[in-house]
């Protein structure tokens, strides 16, 4: 099959990665269906005035409002495309939010969002769309996190990603029937929004770190956080990855993009190792 003929979907499309997938998707010779909570829009001087007149007189690319959250929002994106009788070759399950917070006093609304668009959003979006997708010949990409490994204080995003991961293992295994492929693309450090939340937490004001141990806590992760990020890629040099394994006959279950040995080693560690290493750094740190 030409790439000309080839169509993919990705969620979280309107900035980062999303943004870069869609480009890089679309000068490759891809119809990109470009979905977000808000309609992507890609004016803005990052773009050469070519790719940009692409964008919006070329049939290729399609602008679509999608809510990953909700049922209604993820059926009414479907029922446009199939009564265009679009075919997906990949769907990109993009889409993803990261916090900090006190697990033992954020509200369940606030933990349940974290897994509402990470995991639940793909599921969603898998589900509803595995009728247009090729089969045989499909494919579906999860973006996971090389943190997924860490169980650490104030950090929803790797529990979410660990689910994200078993769930996309499990349904690689399904969907193997029909001669769809499951992949998970486990990536480092991008130059997202995403990691402006990390570097953003020492910001975060704490004055009840004076008398509660666990805010203080909490205040020396903020601080610490931020100087922990190792290296980092651009959302292009990731797009190009992500694209090439979209090609590969034969894919993996999971690959790796800028990943840090350090985070790999610690995830080996037993965890009662672990858990005193944290305590003494988040404890000893200087505010």
């Amino acid at each position: 099959m030409p790439d000309t003929e080839k169509t993919v979907l990705i969620t979280g499309a309107g900035r980062g990665l999303g943004k870069a997938l869609t480009l890089t998707f679309l000068l490759k010779g891809w119809k990109v269906i470009a979905t977000d909570i808000k309609e992507p829009v890609f004016d803005n001087p990052g773009i050469p005035g070519l790719l940009k007149d692409q964008l919006f007189l070329n049939s290729h690319v399609r602008l679509m409002k999608m809510d990953v959250t909700s049922d209604e929002s993820v059926a009414e994106a479907f029922n446009l495309l199939k009564a265009e009788n679009i075919n997906l070759s990949l769907i990109i399950n993009n889409a993803g939010i990261d916090n900090y917070f006190l697990l033992s006093e954020a509200p369940v609304s606030e933990f349940r969002y974290i897994f509402e668009v990470n995991v639940f959003g793909g599921y969603r979006v898998n589900q509803v769309f595995l009728p247009l997708l090729l089969k045989p010949g499909g494919r579906i990409i999860h973006i996971g996190s090389e943190s997924l490994n860490l169980t650490m204080p104030f950090m929803a995003y790797p529990l979410s990603k660990r689910l994200v991961e078993g769930y996309a293992k499990a349904l690689r295994q399904e969907l193997r029937f029909y001669g769809v492929d499951v992949v998970v693309i486990r990536p480092g450090a991008i130059n997202t929004e995403l990691l402006k939340t990390v570097s953003g937490l020492a910001a975060k004001p704490g004055a009840e770190a004076e008398t509660d141990p666990v805010k203080a806590a909490f205040q020396s992760f903020a601080i610490q956080a931020s100087k922990e990020i190792g290296k980092v890629i651009s959302p292009e040099k990731a797009a190009e990855f992500i694209f090439r394994i979209s090609c590969i006959s034969r894919p993996k279950a999971v690959y790796l993009i800028n990943n840090m040995l350090r985070l790999r080693i610690a995830a080996l560690l037993p965890f009662s190792l672990l858990e005193g290493i944290v305590h003494k750094r988040l404890r000893k740190a200087k505010l």
